[in-house]
């Protein structure tokens, strides 16, 4: 294990996938606190979850995965939750209208929180998360931005954090590289396109790198497969600064994560 620090903020959630009858714990911010513990780094996890059951569960497997929960916070309610199906070739999609905020989503860090994770080597959060503006303002030399835009086909919210964000991670389709690559010349940071079978395009500055798809014999489920890409393309690239080999490391944590339902087991 190194001594290098992630925090992660703000999102945790329990998934439920109806046509295995399983649930399992998701959400991006919870998914790469564990991704960067079991890379070896020393992770938080800041946010909050509900005073139910899945809320019980959740603060539980973080303990167990070792991450640092001193910034969870159990607030009354339900904890965000989501229900997920997928098809034939193991693609995920959410059940239309599932989705439940929970008390995630009016959750803020406060001015302890962001003391807390002030030295914090990595940050990593969502664009679609009350946090984000906040992190732009905050985040300084010492505090390596990871931001998840998700699938956002529109780049507002990136133009917003150019001068801030180190790398900047789209889950889309081929068609987006264009403007990507017109938007990268005047971003300092990294932006990364995956495109799930494939494979995956980091460009830097005008130039891109391409990362096949690995082979898989069977996709079982896609979920959490672009969060455990971004937790491993972050922890290689801080401690390599190689966007080549980074791309071979997220490639093979998405692989990996594509081999089960669910993004994190309870058990």
């Amino acid at each position: 294990m190194n001594n290098i620090k992630a925090a992660c903020f703000s999102v945790a959630a329990m998934d439920y996938f109806p046509q295995q009858k399983e649930y399992s714990a998701g959400g991006n911010s919870l998914n790469q606190a564990i991704g960067f513990r079991n890379l070896g780094f020393k992770s938080s996890f800041i946010g909050a979850i509900g005073t139910d059951k899945a809320g019980d569960q959740i603060e539980q497997l973080l303990i167990k995965k070792n991450v640092d929960i001193s910034h969870l916070y159990r607030i009354a309610g339900i904890t965000a939750s989501n229900e997920i199906i997928n098809d034939e070739k193991g693609e995920r999609f959410g059940v239309e209208g599932a989705w439940q905020n929970g008390v995630y989503y009016d959750f803020l860090l406060s001015e302890h929180d962001w003391a807390y994770i002030k030295e914090f080597e990595i940050w990593s959060t969502h664009a679609n998360g009350q946090n984000y503006s906040e992190a732009l303002k905050r985040k300084r030399s010492n505090n390596f931005l990871a931001v998840d835009f998700l699938d956002l086909d529109t780049y507002e919210l990136l133009e917003k954090g150019l001068s801030s964000i180190d790398i900047a991670y789209f889950g889309g389709t081929p068609n987006q590289l264009d403007e990507l690559v017109y938007i990268s010349k005047s971003f300092k940071g990294i932006t990364v396109l995956t495109l799930g079978s494939e494979g995956s395009i980091a460009i830097n500055k005008g130039e891109t790198c391409i990362q096949p798809a690995l082979p898989l014999n069977r996709v079982i489920d896609t979920t959490g497969c672009g969060d455990a890409f971004q937790s491993a393309f972050t922890g290689n690239y801080l401690l390599t600064g190689d966007i080549k080999s980074s791309l071979l490391r997220g490639a093979e944590a998405g692989k990996t994560a594509a081999m089960k339902y669910g993004a994190v087991c309870l058990e």
